[in-house]
């Protein structure tokens, strides 16, 4: 596939030519010391060997939102954030309004945003360009920022737009990552209307370098377009007055928004800035596809992958296997992987979303064909339920709101994880490019597999099992325990169901 973006050349005349050897190349910056972030994590380090990183799980989802504001509160130096999704929701302003304030302490910030997942036009998002501190990249884009033209553009180079950055990252000031499968929308930290379940992880450390890697390389790619491009400056120094004053009345309009009060109640803060935090210690590995899997996908060799330091991850399991995964379409050859492992011994168990609960009903399909051999060749299996997580939910909001599994999760006999943005289905494994951090220790192991037990209890999953007649049954309990026992994908009308067998149909595998 080519590497030129031709239609950012002729596909408006109001959009200035993009010559991608003529950008300024940037890479991390990492903080000294008398930096907050550098103080606080060398002390930790000093009695760990120099392969071990410090590791924090994020489970909670407010918790998580309260983790990336507090480093980008307490980054010096600078800032760099890599996402699919960057909604202009609360969350995602309260973010932008911090990195904003950051950048006026003299902090650099680099947004790299993916153009699918994130459709910038004139928007807050847009306005922050105009800081010298700041700079926003979009990944792999098209030219027209709405309407016809660019569904027009998308399809007329639809090759290449196929492949999409599905990267989660936040590194503060060089020392300090958040990776997993949250994007930063509120959907993914606490709403009221859909909750996702995730996890992301706190790093520090040497793994902190392999993710600044990473990040500098999609950054510093031809297909990471500055959004000046995109969007041509139509003010200057008038327009970022005017974003930090809309930034103070959204800070004090929001004041009593969930997101706010997390940031009031939410320990967390107060243990980072104290330097109380307590993590555990262990190896850690960062894997992340090569921005040309997006780029130059017909070019890049399969064995960059990563996928293909994954699967052998999860070969060497000897016990158990746990994956949560939010679409998961294992394919035959992913069937085969699983039942090997099965027959060596190893509990393979899979948490994936429910008809219900999807938010892809179309991977759904490709999913639904594999659930009978799964389960004759012993894979255990459960869906998630819409009031999974119901209870905590609560804690927060007077509604209730419709779950949803997004985690990307897997735990490996009694010692090792992986945590990151990998779904096990065929774009994420061929198409999009994905990020995921494989770790060595038994608490971050213990943590995520009591997290897999209580998504998969019977309040919250469905266990998908066959009847005597090799007929498939979804089995749970209801709000009193008493066994609840379907024999078509529960919480669903016939025409959901219907669609999903025509969908089931389309020779679509490997695109979803």
């Amino acid at each position: 596939m080519s590497l030129s973006l031709g239609l950012l050349l002729s596909a408006c005349q109001s959009t200035p030519e993009y010559h991608p050897e003529e950008r300024q190349q940037s890479y991390t910056l990492s903080g000294g010391a008398g930096t907050r972030l550098r103080d606080f994590i060398e002390p930790k380090m000093a009695g760990h060997e120099s392969d071990q990183s410090a590791l924090y799980l994020l489970q909670d989802g407010l918790e998580a939102f309260v983790a990336r504001v507090t480093l980008m509160d307490e980054a010096d130096v600078s800032l760099d954030l890599q996402y699919y999704i960057f909604a202009d929701d609360t969350s995602g302003l309260i973010i932008l309004a911090k990195a904003l304030q950051a950048a006026d302490r003299g902090v650099r910030v680099r947004l790299l945003v993916d153009d699918v997942g994130t459709l910038i036009t004139d928007s807050w998002v847009s306005l922050l360009q105009y800081h010298p501190n700041i700079e926003i990249r979009v990944f792999n884009p098209v030219a027209a920022r709405a309407g016809m033209s660019r569904v027009m553009q998308g399809l007329s180079e639809f090759e290449r737009v196929n492949h999409r950055m599905h990267n989660k990252l936040l590194v503060a000031d060089g020392q300090v990552i958040i990776t997993g499968g949250r994007n930063i929308a509120d959907a993914y930290f606490s709403n009221d209307e859909t909750l996702f379940h995730d996890v992301d992880i706190i790093c520090a450390g040497p793994v902190v370098q392999q993710a600044t890697a990473s990040f500098d390389a999609y950054w510093n790619h031809p297909v990471a377009v500055p959004l000046d491009i995109l969007l041509p400056p139509k003010e200057g120094a008038e327009g970022l007055q005017r974003l930090r004053q809309k930034s103070a009345e959204f800070i004090e309009q929001t004041r009593h928004s969930v997101f706010a009060e997390a940031l009031r109640e939410t320990p967390l803060l107060h243990r980072i800035q104290s330097g109380e935090l307590s993590f555990a210690w262990g190896r850690a590995q960062l894997y992340a596809d090569p921005p040309d899997k997006a780029a130059r996908h017909d070019e890049v060799d399969r064995s960059e992958y990563l996928i293909e330091h994954l699967l052998p991850v999860l070969a060497r399991s000897e016990q158990r296997l746990q994956m949560s995964s939010a679409y998961f379409i294992p394919g035959d050859m992913g069937v085969e992987f699983l039942t090997a492992l099965e027959r060596r011994g190893v509990e393979v168990s899979v948490l994936t979303n429910a008809l219900s609960t999807t938010d892809v009903g179309v991977v759904h399909s490709g999913y639904s064909k594999y659930r009978d051999d799964l389960l004759q060749n012993g894979i255990e299996l459960w869906e998630l339920r819409s009031q999974a997580g119901r209870n905590t939910r609560l804690k927060w909001f007077k509604g209730s709101s419709r779950a949803s599994l997004h985690a990307k999760s897997f735990v490996i006999d009694d010692d090792r994880a992986v945590i990151g943005s990998v779904n096990l289905d065929g774009r994420s494994v061929l198409q999009n490019t994905e990020i995921g951090v494989y770790v060595e220790n038994p608490e971050i192991n213990r943590q995520l597999a009591e997290t897999f037990a209580r998504w998969t209890s019977p309040e919250s999953a469905w266990r998908v099992t066959l009847d005597d007649d090799s007929n498939l049954r979804w089995q749970a309990t209801d709000d009193e325990g008493n066994p609840i026992v379907e024999h078509k994908d529960p919480e669903t009308s016939a025409w959901q169901r219907f669609k999903v067998w025509v969908l089931s149909l389309l020779p679509v595998e490997k695109q979803i």
